[in-house]
């Protein structure tokens, strides 16, 4: 967890984004030979997981950090479907069941004051 003086959390939101991004692209070479089940669960495990750890302290951040954070998932869903660079991603997203990055932050506050 990086935090900077102003308590947005850009240096967080942009190393997370290099790290999701680096194994994007990683899975994007291999993606042609994995089933759609398998691919998921690998993009959940390695690039998802990333975008959720202490993804709580984001609660308050500004908009150009969540901006950041969420072309990095949109850029996943996209490998993971195997869409074209342009697609929108808001459907890609609904199909594999995947809040996007603002709302996953307000549902892991609300599990964790419940």
């Amino acid at each position: 967890m990086t935090i900077d003086s102003n308590l947005w959390f850009d240096c967080h939101a942009r190393n997370v984004a290099n790290a999701c991004n680096f194994h994007t692209r990683a899975l994007r070479h291999v993606r042609s030979l994995l089933t759609d089940d398998v691919a998921q669960t690998v993009a959940c495990s390695i690039v998802a997981s990333r975008l959720d750890y202490c993804n709580a302290l984001l609660g308050g951040a500004p908009a150009a950090t969540f901006h950041k954070l969420q072309r990095a998932q949109n850029n996943l869903a996209r490998v993971v479907s195997q869409s074209r660079g342009r697609i929108d991603a808001r459907p890609l997203l609904y199909s594999l069941h995947w809040l996007p990055v603002r709302q996953r932050v307000t549902y892991k506050l609300a599990v964790l004051t419940h």
